[in-house]
């Protein structure tokens, strides 16, 4: 079994003094990272791209985010930040931050470093992984999962050739004639997010044109991708929300282009959970 260790390396890694980042349901915090995976493609100048998001559950606001990414030749850097609002905080108070560093090799993501530090009403949330080559080096994840008998135990074999939740905001395709359609969906990616190993098995559904007179707010053509997930390591198979997300078909993720470049980034997420629908979509989108 691979031993969570509590890492010191990776501190100086995240930034000091960081906010938090969260997601309100565990649910969302496996689907909604998972239905944004990817490789990002190298590019010869820095692309910025800026999205604010809304979040709602069974139509009502729960929340806003934000998701600063950043391409500079074979390097790539990703900051996200999330919290709720309205009514929603009479039920759950969270808000938090998430940051992925990493590089490039042909058309594969070599994530180096993930750091989220999340606070969900009076649970703090820490997890930090170090990356080499696609492979965990080291990780930490506090608090730990609970020990029981029945949890699949996460081995090393399940944390090579990995990539970690948030680095799968943008996603890389073979060229430009492809950042629309069936070749953007039917792949399966390998994620760990320093307690559970998970593959998430993508496939095309529909393509939908989006048109919005808002400044700043996308209009073209979005691809819409339906998600199953299958855990690997570290759940507990019998759980009643394991058994849910394993069996859940309401999982889906638009992917829009990218400036014009072949890349496409995560539009729209929409995962169905015990208590509702759960939807997070741009409400501005700027690409530089």
């Amino acid at each position: 079994m691979l031993e969570r260790k509590r890492m010191t390396s990776l501190g100086k890694n995240f930034p000091a003094g960081a906010a938090k980042w969260t997601v309100p349901l565990r649910a969302v915090a496996i689907a909604g990272a998972a239905l944004g995976f990817a490789a990002f493609a190298p590019q010869a100048q820095a692309t910025d791209i800026d999205a604010k998001f809304a979040i709602s559950i069974a139509g009502i606001p729960v929340g806003s985010g934000s998701v600063e990414a950043s391409v500079k030749g074979h390097r790539y850097s990703i900051d996200a930040f999330a919290k709720t609002s309205g009514i929603s905080r009479l039920f759950i108070d969270s808000k938090g931050r998430a940051v992925s560093e990493g590089s490039f090799r042909g058309d594969r993501m070599l994530p180096s470093m993930y750091a989220l530090n999340s606070k969900e009403d009076k649970i703090h949330n820490i997890v930090q992984i170090a990356m080499r080559s696609g492979n965990v080096s080291d990780f930490s994840a506090s608090p730990p999962l609970s020990k029981h008998s029945d949890r699949i135990p996460l081995r090393r074999v399940h944390t090579r050739g990995i990539v970690d939740p948030l680095s799968g905001l943008l996603m890389s395709v073979r060229s430009n004639k492809h950042r629309v359609g069936k070749s953007v969906c039917n792949r399966t990616v390998r994620m760990f997010d320093g307690r559970w190993r998970y593959n998430i098995e993508l496939f095309y559904k529909e393509t939908k044109e989006i048109r919005s007179s808002r400044k700043n707010a996308y209009s073209g053509p979005a691809t819409v991708c339906g998600a199953r997930i299958r855990f690997v390591a570290g759940h507990r198979p019998n759980k009643k929300s394991t058994k849910y997300m394993e069996e859940n078909k309401d999982l889906e993720a638009w992917f829009v282009p990218v400036g014009d470049e072949p890349v496409v980034a995560v539009y729209r997420l929409q995962i169905g959970t015990m208590v509702g629908r759960m939807v997070l979509s741009a409400r501005e989108l700027t690409i530089k």
